[in-house]
């Protein structure tokens, strides 16, 4: 005993004495784990920036936070023994020698060997959609569903409850909770399972929702080993599988509950089948109380105002018809929107109790969603919300697209105009919308999508399948047509899109003498046998867009009551009959076929009112005559990356009804021809492009995320201003929006001498100008004094590419110095792209920064000669001054820079992105400081004569909030980055948490 005791006393003793130098390795060590985080902050910056669908571990936050905690301690102890005390030695001796362990763990741990990223499922980034949960019971719901996904007893939770009773709603609030709560969980997946349920297409739905991709795996058993292991590296994983109908085994289909943390939950209207799922806790979702089911009405109902106490008595009473379901109240309220007239109140009420009750699962919501379509009362009305169920389940519908059918359908007839058409279609969709029977959602490549909830939707199949008749088997992984008895006489639409189906046997010929629309898009179907149109006479919309058909049966070609033939992205197709008969036809589109010749008989379709023929790359020509006499047009669109596929001007200026055209001329004459015709003035868009014929262009096209409705592109043409120096001149349409200038030869001077008409383009949102050899400036002679409109005024983005010329933005004045523009010149532009420009040295001046305070992004990459970007050393001349003070509000506009005793104080306002590439020359983007108002990232590639990076610590505008917006600063040369100057060690610092590598 003593023994143990002496040993413990010299221990004591031995930390104490060598506690300074305990502490020297401490802080050392320390040290170390600083710049391990600083390397690991660096590599999670880049990856989460620049790496699609990864997230940090979970682990490595944990790190991160005990590395802070580590921080303190060590903190605290210093503290402590800043005291001088002995007490203090005693305290922290044994403490500073288990601290160095702890710190040599935290070393350890920090090295992940498997990485500090892991795969984050897509739908991690966004928000579902919801209803607001009223009421009590809604919310108990809610946090009984929460408080069994939290304890992690619970593997598996089943939610269940009679259709429309608001089991979505609430799994999807649980769903975002998720996405918030990273600490507890990595990853959710969200999969709707169809009725048409099969364990493969279970797979492949969950794979997706994974972002994964097994549908080329044809074995489930392989499938499911592949899903369980994809499940299984993803810990603290949640699954949600919306709406079963049926039960499977687990193990089937690949889902490894309880492995790695991976939870289920389960909606379902059968409590059967959750309990056969094996959910360890099961939650009913009952219908709301009166009162709860009242305030939810009301709340839909958005009177600002109290209900007449006789209005509201029968409100009250419509309310308990719905028999406390939130979607049959919701769509109940959302059909009594505006009505304050008492008899139609009543009369509401009293065709409700006359509802004929069904005997199955949804008999107490189907007759509700059934009167608010009977209450559309409008025949269009009806046949648009019905044609939404030809959609596959829980399709997000583009609202474009379904206007186009609308329009193919002849449901808009007795509009004039297309857009009068599309007008009457948003108009028709705003109002299934407001009574609830379509919900708006974003979809993936458009922001207005639709969808139908699922039990709407089989509301409108148990109407289609009586009067009007419809056949719909859209998205049920099809391989054959089916059976000959489902295709009865009196079908009216049938849809088969987004099928497995490859083949129709050659014998298949329907006898459906009432068929107007068939529906066989997004199939991988090969060929349309010959007998398959015969009996088919009434057909008036066929779709076979999507499919990998390589020609269409002449049977075909005596279809006279088809009006709208879709072949868009049949990419093998290069074979259409005869339409010379089909004269009925309104709507024909070949865009993205691989047709080598325009169908025989296209000129007698005089009713056609849209041709869309974008990217027929292998069409040869369109022989002239025949668009001329296509009179009833209103949309065409040709392909204008053909060197063949060409318009004549008359013949565009003989389509009066024409509203959108995308396409090409023969010439610059004709161009002008067409502008000065005043043609394009009755066109809502257009994209006009010139290209000569012995045109072979080289330059990519410009590729802009904003698509312009007015658009024009010159390419290769003779641009010389006037036909003494061997080019024409060239007239623009007044309201362009978009202007591509393109290998076009020019004559020395500006952009304006090049283009004159420029000057009355007053809605140019975009211009390009694109390896233009000879231009040397944007403007060569300044504006009058008395000119009070600016140059570019309008203008949003600028790209100036491969100008070998250009020396200069602006010039003119008594020694060709730079100068300025009149004031309001690029007062809008937010982007401004200048690459592989070799002889531009200076960009800006500090009198041009005072037009740009809307710039957003700047792009310098590529300019061997660049030298500075903001230059402040040279000096204006005079005639520059003067021509400024012309402008009239020189001393009135806030300016973007101010003279300090070190320099100059540079300020973007909102410049959010600046970034320089390939600039070998450059040594300063501005002498002074630039402010950090609203930068968020600066990135500096190769360039290495660049010694100094002037953002400043201090916002421009001192009332600005001090928070830094910054988020990166991507460089690609460490040693570069250690030998830049700086104002001050405490600018590095504070620089240096944003540096990541590229």
């Amino acid at each position: 005993m003593a023994d143990e005791t002496y040993r413990l006393v010299l221990e004591q003793l031995s930390s104490i004495f060598k506690l300074d130098e305990n502490m020297q390795t401490l802080r050392r060590k320390l040290e170390e784990l600083s710049c391990q985080e600083t390397d690991i902050n660096s590599e999670l910056k880049n990856a989460e920036l620049l790496i699609k669908g990864k997230k940090r571990k979970r682990e490595v936050e944990n790190w991160l936070k005990n590395l802070e905690q580590k921080r303190n301690e060590v903190q605290t102890i210093e503290q402590g023994l800043g005291e001088r005390r002995f007490y203090s030695h005693v305290k922290y001796g044994k403490r500073v020698k288990k601290m160095i362990e702890e710190v040599d763990n935290l070393v350890q741990q920090g090295r992940f060997p498997e990485g500090i990223m892991i795969d984050a499922c897509e739908t991690r980034v966004d928000l579902l959609p919801t209803t607001r949960l009223v009421g009590e019971t809604s919310q108990r719901n809610l946090e009984k569903v929460w408080a069994c996904l939290m304890n992690d007893e619970v593997l598996s939770i089943g939610i269940y409850g009679m259709g429309g009773v608001g089991k979505t709603n609430i799994t999807m609030h649980i769903y975002n909770r998720i996405l918030e709560y990273i600490e507890r969980f990595d990853y959710v997946s969200w999969v709707t399972v169809s009725q048409e349920f099969s364990i493969q297409r279970l797979q492949n739905d969950i794979a997706k929702a994974m972002g994964l991709d097994f549908s080329d795996e044809g074995d489930e058993k392989r499938t499911a080993a592949l899903l369980f292991k994809g499940l299984m590296k993803r810990k603290n994983s949640v699954l949600i599988l919306d709406d079963m109908w049926d039960h499977f085994s687990l193990e089937k289909v690949g889902i490894p509950i309880g492995v790695n943390g991976c939870k289920l939950i389960v909606t379902s209207r059968s409590l059967d089948v959750c309990r056969r799922m094996g959910c360890q806790a099961i939650i009913k979702v009952e219908p709301l109380p009166k009162e709860e089911a009242q305030m939810l009405f009301t709340e839909i109902l958005g009177h600002n105002k109290a209900l007449k106490p006789e209005i509201n008595e029968i409100s009250e009473a419509i309310v308990d018809k719905c028999a406390g379901l939130p979607l049959g109240i919701i769509t109940m309220a959302g059909n009594m929107r505006g009505i304050d007239d008492i008899r139609e109140w009543r009369n509401v009420l009293e065709e409700l109790k006359e509802s004929t009750r069904q005997g199955d699962m949804e008999s107490d919501v189907f007759p509700i969603l059934k009167f608010s379509y009977n209450r559309l009362r409008d025949l269009k009305l009806q046949l648009c919300f019905l044609y939404c169920a030809l959609y596959p389940e829980d399709s997000y519908i583009e609202r474009k697209e379904l206007i186009e059918y609308f329009i193919a359908e002849g449901l808009m007839d007795g509009r004039k105009s297309r857009q009068a058409e599309f007008d009457l279609g948003h108009s028709i969709l705003n109002k299934l919308e407001n009574v609830c029977l379509l919900e708006s959602v974003k979809g993936i490549r458009y922001d207005r999508c639709l969808r139908m909830h699922d039990l709407i939707r089989e509301m409108a199949l148990k109407i289609t399948g009586s009067s009007p008749r419809y056949m719909v088997k859209a998205g049920m992984q099809l391989r054959e047509l089916p059976d000959e008895e489902e295709w009865i006489a009196d079908l009216e639409k049938v849809s088969l899109m987004k099928n497995e189906i490859s083949t129709i046997p050659s014998a298949t010929s329907p006898m459906c003498p009432n068929l107007s629309t068939l529906i066989l898009r997004e199939n991988p179907l090969e060929r349309l046998p010959y007998r398959f149109l015969l009996h088919l006479r009434a057909l008036s919309l066929l779709d076979l867009s999507h499919t990998e058909i390589q020609s269409l049966p002449n049977s075909i070609s005596d279809m006279e009551c088809l009006t709208a033939l879709f072949l868009g992205h049949c990419e093998q197709l290069i074979y259409v009959p005869s339409l010379a008969k089909l004269k009925e036809m309104r709507v024909l589109d070949l865009s993205y076929t691989k047709i080598k010749r325009v169908p025989q008989g296209l000129e007698n379709l005089v009713n056609l009112e849209r041709l869309n023929m974008h990217h027929t790359w292998y069409l040869e020509t369109i022989p002239t005559g025949i668009l001329s006499r296509l009179t009833s047009l209103q949309q065409l669109v040709l392909d204008y990356s053909s060197e063949h596929v060409r318009v004549q001007a008359e013949e565009l200026m003989s389509l009066s009804n024409l509203e959108e055209f995308e396409g090409q001329l023969y010439d610059l004459d004709g161009f002008n021809w067409y502008v000065q015709s005043q043609h394009y003035r009755g066109l809502s868009s257009y994209s006009l492009q010139v290209r000569p014929d012995d045109c072979h262009n080289r330059s990519a096209y410009i590729e802009n995320d904003d698509k312009y409705d007015k658009e024009v592109r010159l390419v290769n043409c003779c641009l010389t201003g006037g036909r003494e120096g061997g080019g024409v001149p060239l007239f623009l349409p007044h309201d362009i929006q978009y202007l591509e200038i393109n290998e076009c030869q020019t004559a020395a001077g500006g952009l304006m001498d090049v283009v004159s008409s420029l000057n009355h383009a007053r809605e140019l949102k975009a211009c390009a100008v694109v390896h233009c050899d000879r231009i040397e400036c944007i403007l060569s002679s300044p504006p009058s004094c008395s000119s009070s409109n600016a140059h570019f005024q309008s203008l949003e983005k600028l790209y100036l590419l491969g100008l070998q010329n250009l020396s200069a933005l602006f010039k003119w004045g008594l020694r060709g110095g730079d100068a300025v523009p009149l004031n309001g010149t690029f007062s809008n532009l937010k982007q401004f792209d200048i690459i592989g420009c070799p002889n531009i040295k200076k960009l800006f001046t500090p009198r041009l920064l005072q037009h740009l305070h809307n710039l957003e992004l700047l792009y310098v990459w590529e300019c061997k000669l660049m030298e500075e970007i903001i230059s402040l050393g040279d000096e204006e001349d005079n005639e520059t001054a003067a021509m400024f003070e012309c402008s009239g509000n020189s001393s009135n506009q806030s300016s973007s820079y101010s003279h300090g005793t070190d320099g100059t104080a540079i300020s973007f306002p909102r410049l959010k992105r600046l970034s320089m590439q390939k600039l070998p020359e450059l040594k300063s983007i501005c002498k002074g400081e630039m402010a950090r108002d609203s930068i968020r990232s600066i990135e500096v590639i190769r360039c290495p004569k660049l010694k100094r990076l002037p953002l400043s610590l201090h916002p421009y505008n001192e009332q600005q909030s001090p928070t830094c917006p910054l988020e990166e600063i991507v460089i690609d040369d460490k040693q570069w980055w250690e030998s830049l100057e700086w104002n001050s060690p405490s600018q590095k610092n504070f620089l240096q948490p944003f540096v990541r590598f590229y």
